[in-house]
């Protein structure tokens, strides 16, 4: 493994405050908190750290806020191996955080303070010369006019188009998108990936192997359709075949960045190194559960770390 390549990845930039605690509580309940920390997050700059780790060349469209979160932000970017030369601030602004509580077994919720720099970044402040020398470009479809801008880009240089939903799209319609430009971002989408949620939204059909088909058939990716699914794993949908990879069953410590350290695997195994269907998702499912056992959003490992990881648990 030994092919390196270039991603450039639009999407969630947030600071997290992680509170680890003794459980969710129900309404008007209580729990214990453990830990409380504030780490760098945003499901958009996660999936770029993990190609990183792995040793892509990572660069990040996004905007900050002129406070101590973006500061924060922008040196752990650095420091985890993403560039930040396409990372702009919002002079005066605020950066995006969330609070995110951690329960036994990695039961979680997110709370979101969007602030006002993250969807401040519109289709003006991004230039397709962004895309010079780039292998993929990633995003999340948040903020949607840049992310439109970007992707209709790389489609018109061939470049591959990955698109991870990561919230149900009712949850983000408003500030950061809309679903005029939702339906288009889908429509260029070489390879799209969303968890089940997602896809029972968008497909109004509530059995995985059904909205997936429902998706594939809608708007005809290159690449197919892939739908995590937690802790039953994974299915891909290429237009032929549906197949499937179960989880590695690890005993978390922290779920929060699992998905994206599956879908930043997913982009390195399957677009860069080309590795076959079956083995890119047997690599990007190890690579999320190592994450599970790591505290914080974001995967932190090497590609042959990964490796060792899958021969390991299959010699048990």
């Amino acid at each position: 493994m030994n092919k390196r390549g270039v991603v450039l990845g639009l999407g969630a930039t947030a600071m997290d405050v992680v509170i680890r605690c003794s459980d969710l509580p129900k309404d008007d309940g209580f729990a214990q908190i453990y830990d409380e920390r504030r780490t760098s997050g945003g499901s958009g700059a996660n999936v770029l750290v993990t190609l990183a780790q792995l040793g892509i060349e990572a660069s990040l469209v996004a905007r900050i806020g002129e406070d101590s979160l973006g500061e924060q932000f922008r040196r752990e970017l650095l420091q985890d191996g993403v560039s930040d030369r396409y990372l702009q601030v919002k002079p005066g602004g605020v950066t995006m955080y969330t609070y995110v509580f951690v329960a036994d077994m990695g039961k979680r919720a997110i709370f979101v303070n969007s602030g006002d720099s993250f969807t401040s970044l519109k289709a003006e402040h991004v230039k397709e010369s962004m895309l010079d020398g780039v292998d993929v470009f990633f995003t999340d479809g948040y903020p949607s006019g840049a992310s439109l801008k970007l992707a209709k880009a790389a489609k018109s240089r061939k470049v591959p188009v990955f698109l991870q939903l990561e919230c149900v799209p009712s949850f983000m319609e408003g500030e950061f998108t809309n679903p005029q430009d939702l339906q288009e971002l889908l429509g260029l989408a070489d390879l799209i990936c969303s968890g089940d949620d997602v896809y029972y939204e968008l497909s109004e059909e509530q059995e995985e192997n059904s909205a997936v088909k429902i998706i594939y058939r809608r708007y005809h990716p290159s690449y197919g359709v892939i739908c995590t699914m937690g802790e039953q794993g994974a299915i891909w949908f290429d237009g032929e075949d549906m197949i499937s990879c179960p989880v590695y069953s690890v005993d978390a410590v922290d779920t929060t960045g699992a998905g994206d350290s599956f879908v930043g695997a997913m982009i390195y195994s399957y677009l860069l190194q080309g590795m076959d269907r079956r083995e890119a998702l047997r690599f990007a499912s190890a690579c999320a559960a190592m994450k599970c056992q790591q505290p914080g959003p974001r995967f932190h490992g090497s590609a042959e770390d990964v490796l060792h990881f899958i021969k390991g648990f299959h010699r048990k």
